[in-house]
């Protein structure tokens, strides 16, 4: 891998191809006694050369056993830059409590404050950072009775805007980008998604009996919804007009699921096909428009991440993250980089950011891969190769 210090546009194409054979080094891995590691530390990965920053410790941001992060899909985990090179992550203390911790790259770690009050947030995807160059400072929370913006730099509410927003248990909190479009299921079990507009203070709803969870489009207008019944159908929500656009008939199709959310595009592992899979897309503002993108994917059961806001003059340029939902690596063979996170765009990119190492199967503490809204960094849990606990990581795109 070559990654020039200098740049500041990250370009997974500087990544090692994602091929079949690249597997876990697990001895290699193990000689860096990643565990022993401080927060603020980092290592090298043993296959890319990709750096990898541990935020969290046994006594970082304060003390616990174990430390991981919410879903893999949803609002934004990672801020942008707010304080000159310095950004915040949220992390969760031994699935309890969440914090917010500052990075600064060349320095370390800090400043880890304690989502508390009004700020702490009701459910595992309850909270977004801004994804707006112009607002880095802010984020989102719903606390089961309110959906507030606050300042992370002082820790107090910022209202404004059409906020805050009465939601009584407001979870799948997520926006499009410059947070021009937000949604969120009202209850974790629905029936009901909700959608807002700051821009016009608009909110608008749609009740199914048969919704799991709601999925924005990056580019704004489309929210799509993963069903339970039909199962893995997608229904897309049209905002600006409040219909379903359109639906597909789900299994055994292309699943509607695990999806990584990018501009105008959908990406997803078809896991009704043959081992060792398909990746698959839906093109929102296109009706029937599921296609197969090509294999063979790197997981069987895995999740897909697609925070990175990207204007590619072709989106199917866009790059997407997938990962391994639990365990070292799937069962069987044929799989692209085992165990590892491979960033893909629709038009047959496949390159290796490094492995996690999580051979964890506690569903609290799976990797969840997320990437940052510029695409610098890559967010992810890992219990280090069964070390007997677990720590979230920071995984640096290469830049050019």
């Amino acid at each position: 891998m070559t990654a020039p210090s200098s740049g500041v546009t990250p370009d997974p194409t500087l990544l090692l191809v994602a091929t079949t054979s690249q597997v876990p080094l697990t001895t290699a891995y193990n000689a860096l006694n990643v565990p022993a590691i401080a927060a603020g530390g980092w290592y090298l990965d043993p296959t890319t050369g990709v750096k990898i920053y541990k935020l969290t410790s046994g006594t970082f941001p304060t003390s616990s056993p174990n430390w991981g992060h919410d879903y893999s899909e949803g609002g934004d985990e990672v801020s942008l830059p707010y304080n000159g090179n310095t950004r915040a992550m949220l992390v969760r203390q031994n699935g309890g409590a969440w914090w917010l911790v500052d990075f600064t790259p060349g320095v370390g770690v800090g400043n880890g404050r304690q989502l508390a009050g009004r700020l702490a947030p009701c459910f595992d995807q309850s909270f977004s950072f801004s994804n707006n160059p112009a607002t880095p400072y802010y984020a989102y929370v719903s606390n089961c009775s309110v959906i507030i913006r606050f300042d992370i730099r002082t820790m107090t509410e910022a209202p404004g805007n059409g906020w805050p927003i009465s939601e009584s248990n407001a979870c799948w909190l997520q926006q499009s980008e410059n947070d021009g479009l937000f949604t969120w299921l009202r209850g974790q079990s629905g029936p009901t998604v909700a959608a807002f507009e700051p821009a016009t203070n608009t909110l608008k709803t749609y009740t199914n009996s048969g919704v799991n969870e709601p999925r924005i489009d990056r580019a704004g207008r489309y929210i799509g919804l993963s069903m339970n019944t039909p199962p893995e159908a997608l229904f897309v929500w049209d905002f600006t007009t409040n219909t379903i656009a359109w639906t597909t008939s789900g299994d055994p199709g292309i699943p509607f699921s695990h999806n990584a959310s990018l501009r105008r595009r959908w990406l997803v592992v078809d896991w009704n096909s043959s081992a060792p899979h398909q990746y698959a897309m839906f093109t929102p503002d296109v009706a029937n428009s599921g296609q197969y993108i090509g294999g063979p994917a790197n997981a069987n059961d895995f999740y897909g991440n697609g925070n990175w806001i990207q204007h590619p003059a072709d989106l199917n340029d866009q790059w997407a993250v997938f990962s391994t939902m639990e365990g070292l690596q799937s069962s069987g063979g044929g799989w692209l980089a085992p165990g590892g996170m491979v960033l893909i765009t629709p038009n047959g990119q496949r390159r290796l950011l490094g492995h996690p190492y999580n051979t964890g199967t506690n569903y609290t503490f799976y990797s969840f891969v997320r990437l940052a809204p510029d695409g610098r960094y890559v967010l992810f849990t890992s219990d280090m190769d069964g070390s007997g606990r677990n720590d979230v990581f920071l995984a640096e795109l290469p830049t050019r």
